[in-house]
């Protein structure tokens, strides 16, 4: 769950292949992902692992404005404000309280993270345009400069005319693969901050682990 992905068979469109400046579509990407104040979104989770034959998909929502972010996912609502994060389980009524550590590299401290400074945190290859349901996407892969991270590289999707997000998956190390495909995304919408805050008053009887 530390790595939000997504994964399709898909048809590699190599007759326009040439006519893409990758560059400068995977920079309007970025540019568009960082400009934008607000994301809503909800998508399914496919966690793959190819070695035991076993492939669950579960369904996700989140929430994400500037530096914080609320997710919701296997039966778990991350909170964050961007310096405090709260993983709340549902069936436990439990919460795990914990600083926002940037150097980790975590998903989950910054969901954003691939959209950002991308050239500074991956190196990427451009492999074309797939056509998903009369719909092209650019596919990007990203290695990333950090070869202690617990993945080897990230697939990325986008749409082609409104640049935004339509799958990710990360190649994890360890034989799971991590799978994100957004079924539906809204940006800049309205979103008050306190929704990124995990609400004790809320939640009667919670079992609170701080590990601040």
């Amino acid at each position: 769950m530390k790595k939000l992905v997504g994964v399709l068979l898909l048809v590699v469109g190599y007759s326009a292949f040439a006519q893409v400046n990758p560059e400068k579509a995977i920079k309007q990407f970025s540019n568009k992902m960082q400009a934008v104040k607000s994301i809503s979104a909800t998508f399914s989770f496919t966690l793959e692992n190819l070695q035991e034959h076993i492939t669950d998909t579960y369904q996700g929502k989140i929430l994400a404005k500037d530096k914080m972010f609320y997710l919701d996912l296997m039966g778990m609502e991350v909170f964050s404000d961007g310096k405090t994060k709260w993983q709340y389980i549902k069936d436990a009524n439990e919460v795990t309280v914990s600083n926002i550590n940037k150097k980790e590299n975590d998903f989950l401290d910054d969901p954003t993270k691939l959209f950002k400074d991308y050239n500074k945190n991956f190196k990427y290859k451009y492999k074309g345009i797939v056509k998903v349901r009369n719909k092209e996407y650019y596919e990007v892969d990203f290695f990333p400069r950090d070869l202690n991270l617990p993945y080897s590289s990230v697939k990325l999707q986008f749409n082609s005319k409104t640049l935004e997000p339509y799958m990710i998956r990360y190649q994890g190390k360890d034989g799971n693969n991590y799978i994100i495909k957004i079924k539906n995304f809204k940006s800049n919408v309205p979103i008050r901050n306190d929704r990124f805050i995990f609400d004790l008053k809320k939640h009667k009887g919670v079992d609170v682990i701080d590990m601040r």
